[in-house]
């Protein structure tokens, strides 16, 4: 789709798919996901409405950041935009936002990569040893500085994440109940239209499904190396259409049929050798994930460090030093907040809430006044556009402030709960 760009990853959001779509669907209930996906604008209770406003404004700030990319064209990146926003400070701000979005997300790669690992392992070594082995294979992969020559393997991750999604979705209709429903006796899925959570369950789970769609800020250097950057705009709808295509249906199937027993990851569900299967598929997917994960959070570590510098280009030991410890350190750091948050679904709930939400919403808003700057009060388009954009701004501080604070705040609840012993524990 983006066939002039080098190196794609066109498997974030299924990956992101495994540990949030079917998860929130059982917070949200079989009828309010559909419309959430959707991003329909049907509000039914305040948790649906809240999500179909944030998947709706991610798409529309997505061809806002298309706009403002066309207009200043020396804007190659989230930070160079928020430098013509704000100055250098702005700038460092996104750089960070953006380094931990992908500091989050490979620790989210490695939590999916150890559990696939463990299961065809039969359970013989402690999780934290996997979590290991996942950190050192994508550690070792992700130091190859010519990774955008590889593009042919992200398609192959592609496929065997996807491949591994349609197993699940077609083995939970063939299993007699679901992995974690008891195993004998009777049981109920619980599964509801119209989901009734709490504050923070709720809040929890639209943020979940938020951030599947909450890679446009990487659309900015895409659309930087298109030949034709005009043709952005359809790669754009179509891209957007099909996944929440892949969301509304595959999200819907698996929560009909595991109601209340929907496993995070979701390649979990079925449980049994449907489980060993779909894993084993999707190994390269969440290797080439990770990968490209740490391989872009140490690009910009590099650069960052040796900016205005004859090493950045050249091929000398300083050079390879930096880039391998760069590498080794975002490793390091995604290997402990993996560790140190072994909830696939609250994983993902922070990036959304710390990551996406600025730089999804709030940027991209401050992008839009940036371009109406003078015309604010023209004529009533143009003072409901900037109103729009102002409103955005409010609505991702809420979900930054409130949203970390009930992810947060669910990670505590899940300790005190015991669902997992601890941080570097065997479970």
């Amino acid at each position: 789709m983006f066939r002039d760009r080098r190196v794609n990853n066109p498997f974030g959001p299924p990956c992101r798919w495994l540990w949030a779509g079917p998860h929130s669907a059982r917070g949200l209930g079989c009828h309010d996901d559909m419309l959430v996906s959707l991003g329909s604008g049907l509000p039914l209770d305040w948790t649906t409405s809240m999500c179909d406003h944030l998947l709706t404004l991610s798409q529309v700030y997505a061809y806002i950041m298309y706009a403002f990319r066309m207009k200043y064209r020396g804007v190659h990146t989230i930070a160079d935009a928020a430098a013509i926003l704000g100055g250098p400070i702005a700038r460092e701000v996104a750089g960070f936002l953006f380094l931990l979005t992908w500091v989050l997300a490979t620790g989210s790669g490695f939590l999916g990569l150890a559990q696939g690992l463990k299961i065809l392992a039969g359970g013989r070594a402690c999780t934290v040893v996997w979590t290991m082995v996942a950190a050192i294979c994508t550690a070792l992969a992700a130091s190859i500085r010519t990774l955008g020559k590889l593009a042919i393997l992200t398609w192959i991750g592609f496929a065997s994440i996807f491949t591994a999604v349609f197993i699940v979705v077609v083995g939970v209709t063939q299993v007699d109940r679901p992995a974690a429903a008891p195993k004998d006796g009777s049981y109920s899925l619980n599964v509801v239209a119209v989901g009734a959570p709490g504050f923070v369950a709720g809040l929890t789970a639209a943020i979940n499904l938020f951030a599947g769609y909450g890679s446009t800020p990487t659309f900015i250097p895409v659309i930087a190396e298109m030949k034709v950057p005009q043709r952005f705009p359809r790669a754009l709808f179509t891209s957007q259409g099909a996944l929440m295509a892949c969301y509304l249906s595959f999200g819907t199937v698996v929560y009909i049929y595991c109601g209340q027993y929907v496993a995070s990851p979701a390649l979990a569900s079925a449980g049994g050798t449907i489980e060993k299967i779909a894993y084993g598929v999707s190994i390269p997917g969440f290797i080439m994930t990770s990968t490209l994960w740490t391989h872009l959070a140490a690009k910009f570590l590099l650069v960052r460090i040796l900016r205005n510098s004859e090493h950045l280009q050249k091929n000398s030991v300083k050079h390879w030093v930096t880039w391998l410890c760069s590498t080794l350190s975002i490793t390091i750091l995604s290997f402990v907040i993996a560790e140190a948050i072994p909830f696939f679904s609250y994983l993902i709930g922070l990036i959304g809430s710390l990551c996406c939400a600025p730089t999804c919403l709030i940027v991209p808003a401050l992008m839009g006044l940036h371009m109406e700057r003078g015309n604010h009060a023209a004529n009533w388009k143009k003072m409901a556009i900037c109103g729009l954009h102002c409103f955005t701004i409010a609505l991702g501080a809420f979900i930054t402030v409130a949203g970390t604070y009930t992810v947060v705040q669910s990670i505590i609840n899940a300790y005190k709960s015991g669902q997992v012993g601890g941080a570097f524990t065997c479970s």
